[in-house]
């Protein structure tokens, strides 16, 4: 009898450890986006690393093509712009790649290992992808719909 009931518990133990993993379940999304510019176009990628609703990593690859050098001078600019806000912030690493024809923005950030107070602080407190200091997928993914963003699951 005692051996059936510790049989019980811990088949319970069991369920209940692997019930609660799958609530914390860790994926990754693979998310598109594309559009033109003057004589050219614009592709958005970003692979999407996360455990449960917490997002952990992103990989953003935004590439512009387009046979008109000012265009390209435009878009390398801005993304400049944009980047130097974060040099310095650890584990946020941007890098801007200008070709003849494409310029491609590359942004890696690992919320597990970035400054979360000082990202929010360069970012903002409205209208970001934070819940109690938290990065939400959900949010992210929410933020991406309304720009057109479309994801898919990627199977590991």
């Amino acid at each position: 009898m005692k051996k059936l009931c510790f049989i019980t518990i811990l088949l319970l133990i069991v369920v209940l450890i692997t019930g609660c993993d799958e609530n914390k379940s860790k994926g990754h999304k693979y998310c598109t986006r594309s559009g033109s510019v003057e004589n050219g176009d614009v592709s958005l990628n970003y692979n999407i690393y996360y455990t449960g609703d917490t997002l952990n990593k992103i990989e953003s690859n935004e590439k512009v093509t387009s046979e008109d050098s000012s265009v390209l001078d435009t878009y390398e600019n801005a993304y400049k712009g944009i980047h130097v806000n974060y040099k310095g912030l650890d584990h946020y690493n941007t890098s801007v790649i200008r070709t003849d024809d494409s310029v491609t923005s590359i942004i890696v950030i690992d919320y597990d290992k970035v400054d979360i107070d000082r990202l929010i602080e360069l970012e903002g407190e409205d209208d970001n992808i934070f819940e109690n200091k938290i990065p939400k997928v959900s949010k992210w993914l929410e933020l991406g719909k309304k720009v057109g963003i479309k994801c898919e699951e990627v199977e590991e």
